[in-house]
């Protein structure tokens, strides 16, 4: 019986010595080196791991980030086999460091858009590192805008205006919602020449679809008055990288009658839309203007973005409407829904004045 449990006993520390040779292998085999396509192309993705290790080495993390040791930066990243807002931050930086701006761009918006906040995490460890997100993420991908695409700045009331431009009328970004026309190239019957080539040309263009830009709420953008320098800056839009609605939309609707065994009552019904715009460009422009003029154009600023085409998708984040017990009650219900703006393919971003339609900033991706 001795015999029996000695053999054993070796038998398992065998087992256990080649599943943690293997696991090591294979870790070193995943992880890709800082050099590596992935990590220089920006698509390089963290994964969770039943051998992650999120919560530890925060401090040696964030010295190598100070440091500038790029490359052990990012094999350290990657070894620790969690998903975090400040490790995507990490990869961003140590990608901007090397010379890859556009890797840098996609990994700054990762740690603006990844859910796994760092804040979540916080146990006996500050995994934050005192890094805020989205705002620090945002900021850095607002100086790397130029390596995404052309950028082109005018003064207020010296630029194009925004159909000459864009050759588009503006489409408010919540009639996007609604049916929109035939967009196939076939030709009816019924169609005249010149018919048929107005509709094709207008669907080749595409839309522009626009809302009001509150540059007046930090959580939208990061404003600021030079006064010393009479100057108007925007640092970054939230609202360019879905982070907060870039349209909210509240509407009182027709009431409807309810009923119980007793008596019956008017309902009044509230609806409340935000639109979320699901991109990845951010407006950073200095505007040299008077305090007056600057206080004028906070209140005035248009975003409009010119695609092939919109995937519009609506759910409901609150809906008393399914509960009409309870709306009954109160004599009133609120739905609340969100809305995903979705281009297919961005063409070009402008953000413009109200009052007389000039572009202050248009960006251009590259193709």
């Amino acid at each position: 019986m001795k015999m029996k449990s000695n053999i054993s006993f070796k038998t398992v520390a065998v087992l256990i010595g080649a599943v943690a040779w293997i696991t090591a292998t294979q870790a070193r085999a995943e992880t890709p080196s800082a050099l590596s396509d992935e990590f220089k192309s920006g698509s390089l993705k963290l994964e969770y791991s039943v051998f992650g290790k999120g919560y530890t080495g925060a401090d040696d993390l964030k010295r190598m980030y100070e440091e500038k040791k790029w490359e052990e930066l990012v094999n350290s990243v990657v070894s620790k086999r969690f998903v975090i807002n400040t490790y995507y931050f990490y990869l961003g930086a140590a990608a901007e460091g090397l010379g890859y701006p556009v890797a840098a761009y996609k990994y700054f918006e990762l740690a603006a858009k990844t859910p796994e906040k760092c804040a979540d995490y916080q146990t006996w460890t500050d995994t934050c590192v005192g890094f805020k997100f989205p705002n620090d993420a945002v900021t850095r991908m607002a100086g790397l805008s130029g390596a995404m695409g052309e950028e082109q700045n005018w003064l207020p009331g010296e630029g194009p205006r925004v159909f000459d431009l864009v050759g588009l009328v503006p489409t408010p970004i919540e009639d996007l919602l609604k049916p929109k026309p035939e967009r196939s190239t076939v030709r009816d019957k019924f169609e005249t020449d010149d018919e048929y080539k107005a509709r094709v040309d207008k669907i080749k263009k595409g839309f522009l679809a626009v809302a009001p830009l509150n540059a007046k709420s930090n959580y939208n953008c990061q404003t600021s008055y030079d006064h010393a320098a009479g100057e108007y800056k925007i640092s970054a839009c939230l609202a360019l990288v879905g982070g907060v609605p870039l349209r909210e939309k509240h509407s009182e609707l027709s009431p409807i009658r309810l009923s119980n065994a007793i008596t019956s009552r008017d309902i009044r019904r509230d609806e409340s839309e935000d639109y979320f715009y699901a991109g990845s460009y951010v407006w950073n422009q200095t505007i040299k203007v008077s305090r007056d003029e600057a206080k004028t154009l906070e209140n005035e600023l248009i975003v409009g973005i010119y695609s092939d085409d919109f995937l519009v998708t609506r759910k409901c984040r609150y809906c008393e409407s399914t509960r009409k017990n309870d709306a009954f009650l109160k004599g009133s219900m609120t739905d609340t829904w969100m809305v995903i703006v979705r281009p297919t393919k961005v063409q070009r971003i402008v953000v413009y004045r109200a009052a007389d339609s000039r572009v202050l900033y248009s960006f251009t991706p590259k193709s």
